[in-house]
């Protein structure tokens, strides 16, 4: 299949010596007037440090530029550093400027009750948590077509959001989830789907790049041939009824129905981080997909694989 796969993703920033700050005031753009270094943009979300690293169709090319963003990321904003990690507790003195308040204006949406996901408006202006993502970005063809972008985030959900249980050694996403992360967060930009679940520890090394665009390619390869509705049925004729849709109970989401497995264990699963209520989802990844990717799969779950997040870019500080 042809697609192509980005990423926004988030960062903290730390001092020398170890302090969390804010990326205000550090990284020089902001959302709305983001700091262009070709191909790549970087600008500050909160108090993290974003980029959004130029797209790619193969996963040669995707980690040439994702190597390329952070290293101009690293100097940009030198001689702090960039860590890849879910959560983090921030002083107060770090939280002064209005826009350390601030969420994103965009809303993100639940796949599953097909509405907008409540932000956690509250904890931004009273709280000292703040979170981290690495959201993926997939530009394809059967991504851009309403059901088409439903059924690839549930998909990844299964496919990405079950594995990431296993393969996350971060510590810290479990508390990112109570504000952010939770299965089946997306948008749907022009390109495609946006899926939002995932933390930015995919993004540690290139290995697990790699492995993040192989699940994409298979995941959108398994919509694309209809897969999914071996596990999903659609009532299309009520979709379409203008009469139900005037009816004043009417849910769209009420017309998607799974009967292959129990979609609320599998949300439990993602959002608490419970390995023990993933394993039979996980058993799901292994029949389904094929043996050498699950296997590379199988390779991430030992905490023992991961170094330095500087040393596996081969970055220069």
């Amino acid at each position: 299949m042809n697609f192509s796969m980005g990423s926004d993703p988030e960062f903290m920033l730390q001092t020398p010596n170890g302090n969390f700050v804010s990326a205000i005031g550090i990284v020089p753009g902001d959302k709305y007037a983001r700091h262009r270094i070709d191909p790549h943009e970087f600008y500050y979300d909160n108090v993290m440090a974003e980029c959004a690293v130029s797209p790619a169709s193969s996963k040669e090319e995707m980690v040439v530029n994702f190597r390329d963003c952070f290293q101009k990321f690293s100097n940009l904003i030198h001689p702090f550093e960039l860590v890849p990690r879910a959560s983090q507790n921030y002083p107060m003195s770090e939280l002064q400027h209005d826009d350390a308040k601030a969420i994103g204006c965009d809303p993100e949406y639940c796949v599953y009750s097909l509405t907008n996901a409540v932000p956690p408006t509250a904890e931004f202006q009273t709280g000292t948590l703040r979170t981290a993502g690495g959201h993926v970005h997939l530009g394809a063809e059967i991504a851009q077509d309403e059901f088409g972008s439903i059924f690839t985030i549930r998909m990844l959900d299964l496919f990405l959001g079950i594995p990431s249980i296993y393969i996350d050694p971060d510590k810290t996403t479990k508390q990112r989830k109570k504000l952010y992360g939770k299965a089946g967060r997306y948008r749907q930009p022009a390109h495609g789907v946006e899926y939002r679940s995932l933390g930015n520890f995919w993004l540690r090394t290139p290995e697990l790049v790699e492995l993040v665009f192989d699940i994409c390619e298979f995941t959108l390869n398994f919509v694309e041939q209809g897969r999914h509705l071996e596990y999903w049925t659609v009532d299309f004729d009520r979709l379409k009824n203008d009469d139900a849709w005037n009816e004043v109970d009417f849910s769209p989401a009420d017309c998607y129905n799974c009967y292959g497995y129990d979609v609320l264990g599998m949300r439990f699963a993602i959002d608490e981080m419970d390995k023990k209520c993933g394993r039979k989802y996980f058993k799901m990844c292994e029949e389904l997909m094929p043996t050498s990717l699950f296997s590379k799969i199988l390779n991430f779950t030992e905490p023992s694989f991961y170094e330095g997040f500087y040393k596996a870019w081969r970055l220069r500080k």
